[in-house]
């Protein structure tokens, strides 16, 4: 249990004079003692409770201090029986070594805090769960009970409340009755960050929750969808922890026995599209047909690849499959030239906001790299749709030569400069900008001048010396001096219109 928990608690009326650093504490026993020196018998997360009695000088408290904070008591509970008023030393050291110290009326017992605390430490969390269990679940999923028998299965059998959440946080079955939807995402987006599972988060609301990984079926995917249970899993009784994991194990295996089927649609999509290309649109309209897919209905095709991440191109299929989950009647993510491919059944600004949306979700997985979107015009027939996914994979090579770790593109975008450098390969538009502006970034690193910024506020502010001068912050006679640089080193002039093309290209070829 946490410490904020027995805070609320009006039955005790503890009162904080010294707040808990950092994260709320979690308390995992209770020890009353006045020891002077109560350190060897603390074992960690303890509530100390102690009359104070030991307290003789302002060493003494510094002493008896010192022994919790280093066992890693989660707080001191100090009550005032018999005393009056707590030593001022006390709270000083407590404040020192970072520790709560929390008070009690007298009219509250020390026994009273104990049973409080043993109470919470026993209470539905601690409930083991039933021997029959593992039948219960196996027997929820053979029955197509899906998702939602699992959890309810799970809640029943142990007393933890839970639900089924989507690779992006959003709500598929169960629930948790203290966390509203919005609350829930929020500790979701902070799970995803971790580095190992099953991992604790705050709730906003107070207490914890603990997500457990649903693996995907396909290798070097990030899974695709967490349990979410309530209350740390390292105070759950034996068993309970485990029985969660067996629930992720289950739903892994749904997806598992549906993945054949996804590979058939795959190969399906992947027909159409060929058909489409090589001037066949009635078989092409028949194999959408089969897919569930109707053609005459505005479709919108969108194009994902995510890089730099540490489960490389199939985050970008996980991103699709988000997006999905909030639009019916879409097509299976579809593998093709290191990004997926997906026809969506919305207009453009539906069909790229809620892609943009599942990948500004996933943020946290994406870490230092890129998910680039691209997105075609609404199609209705096939000739429409061949043009939107042309449209589709041209706007995704501009997306790719943005900024930030979610870039999107649009149809809008192709009539853009960008269009023509994401024509060329990337190894093309690397060995343009190093003969261009390699040099400057070479003199920038021996130099540690700035040549290379000024270049692009000088492109930017479309060769204004004064503006660039006043954004730069320096005089224009030393401006003068960086652009004659900037001539010198790469043998071009910034005073005709061609040579200033070739800089914008270089700076924008990364």
């Amino acid at each position: 249990m946490l410490l904020d928990d027995l805070l609320r608690n009006p039955r005790l009326g503890l009162v904080p004079l010294v707040p808990a650093p950092g994260p709320a504490r979690r308390v995992r026993g209770v020890y009353t003692t006045d020891l002077p020196d109560p350190g060897r018998y603390l074992a960690g997360g303890e509530l100390v409770l102690t009359s104070t009695t030991w307290y003789r000088a302002p060493q003494d408290a510094e002493v008896f201090v010192r022994a919790l904070a280093g066992a890693g008591s989660a707080a001191l509970v100090a009550g005032t029986a018999g005393r009056g008023d707590l030593p001022e030393p006390l709270a000083e050291a407590c404040l020192r070594h970072g520790l709560a110290l929390l008070t009690v009326g007298d009219e509250v017992s020390f026994a009273t805090v104990t049973e409080s605390v043993l109470a919470g430490l026993a209470g539905p969390a601690r409930r083991a769960p039933g021997a029959d269990l593992h039948r219960g679940l196996v027997a929820s999923m053979a029955s197509g009970e899906g998702p939602d028998g699992l959890v309810e299965v799970f809640a029943r059998a142990s007393g933890v409340w839970c639900a089924v959440l989507s690779a992006g946080g959003r709500q598929v079955a169960g629930h948790l009755p203290e966390l509203s939807p919005h609350q829930l995402r929020s500790a979701h987006r902070a799970a995803l960050g971790a580095a190992t599972f099953p991992t604790v988060r705050p709730a906003p609301a107070g207490g914890s929750v603990s997500f457990f990984p649903v693996q995907a079926p396909v290798a070097h995917r990030p899974p695709v969808a967490y349990l979410a249970a309530g209350g740390d899993y390292r105070d759950w009784a034996p068993g309970v922890a485990d029985a969660a994991v067996q629930v992720c194990a289950l739903l892994a295996l749904d997806r598992v026995a549906g993945q054949e089927r996804r590979l058939i649609e795959e190969r399906f999509l992947r027909e159409s599209l060929e058909l489409l290309r090589t001037g066949d649109p009635d078989a092409a309209h028949s194999r959408l047909r089969s897919l569930g897919i109707d053609p005459t209905r505005p479709l919108v095709a969108a194009v994902v690849s995510t890089r730099g991440t540490s489960y490389g191109a199939e985050l970008a299929a996980v991103v699709l499959e988000e997006a999905a989950g909030r639009l019916p009647g879409c097509s299976t993510p579809l593998h093709q030239d290191g990004a997926y491919l997906m026809l969506l059944p919305a207009d453009d600004a539906d069909a790229r906001r809620l892609v943009t949306e599942a990948a500004v979700r996933l943020h946290p997985l994406i870490a230092q790299g890129f998910a680039a979107i691209g997105t075609g015009r609404p199609a209705v027939g096939m000739a429409a749709l061949r043009r939107s996914v042309e449209v589709a994979e041209h706007a995704h090579r501009i997306a790719r030569l943005g900024t930030g770790p979610v870039r999107s593109s649009g149809p809008e975008d192709l009539s853009s400069r960008l269009l023509l450098l994401a024509s060329v390969s990337d190894e093309v538009r690397q060995l343009f900008r190093e003969q261009l502006i390699g040099v400057l970034e070479d003199y920038d690193l021996r130099r540690r001048t700035d040549l290379l910024h000024t270049l692009t506020v000088f492109l930017d502010t479309s060769g204004s010396w004064l503006r660039c001068a006043e954004e730069l912050h320096i005089h224009v006679n030393s401006l003068r001096y960086r652009i004659r640089r900037i001539e010198e080193l790469t043998g071009h002039s910034l005073a005709t219109l061609h040579d200033r093309v070739d800089f914008v290209l270089a700076l924008e070829a990364t």
